[in-house]
């Protein structure tokens, strides 16, 4: 089965993003930059209502410009900076990547909340060690930023 998002056009870019249930989510983008076998590729990402035709008045609607670097593409001398490129994903990389972003970090705050709270009723106290408690997750994660690297990969094909 497949999504698609309304595909109008915004600053060139061709703003539809395909979603295939349990398989691949696809941006479409324009390579920035190509440095051995690793590219950089811009995709624009939009919120839902960005296609609505009052968008430009409206300040709900959100438009970002995200920069993807791209490893070990093998083929990386045939494409061109500027030329329009698809980045895929799986969609289980999407979900392990909010896992690690939001999940488990929510799981440590509110354990170390809870357990502060056990032994004292002071709220800046446990609010405090719920920060605290972070600070090791993310040191964590930047020392694993070279295996997290390699566990979401995306890859690149032509428009």
């Amino acid at each position: 089965m497949q999504l698609q998002s309304p595909h109008s056009k915004i600053g060139g870019f061709s703003k539809r993003t395909r979603v295939y249930m349990g398989q691949q989510i696809m941006h479409n983008g324009i390579v920035q930059e190509i440095s051995g076998d690793c590219m950089k590729v811009k995709i624009i990402q939009t919120s839902a209502c960005a296609s609505c035709k009052v968008a430009s008045q409206c300040h709900a609607s959100e438009r970002k410009e995200k920069i993807v670097d791209v490893y070990n593409v093998s083929d990386a001398s045939d494409y061109q900076v500027g030329q329009n490129v698809k980045v895929i994903a799986s969609s289980q990389t999407g979900a392990n990547a909010v896992l690690l972003a939001f999940g488990i970090p929510f799981l440590i705050l509110v354990g170390a909340v809870f357990g502060c709270s056990r032994l004292t009723s002071d709220e800046p106290t446990m609010a405090l060690a719920g920060l605290i408690s972070l600070i090791p997750y993310y040191i964590i994660l930047y020392l694993a930023r070279d295996r997290i690297r390699q566990k979401f990969a995306f890859s690149v094909k032509r428009s």
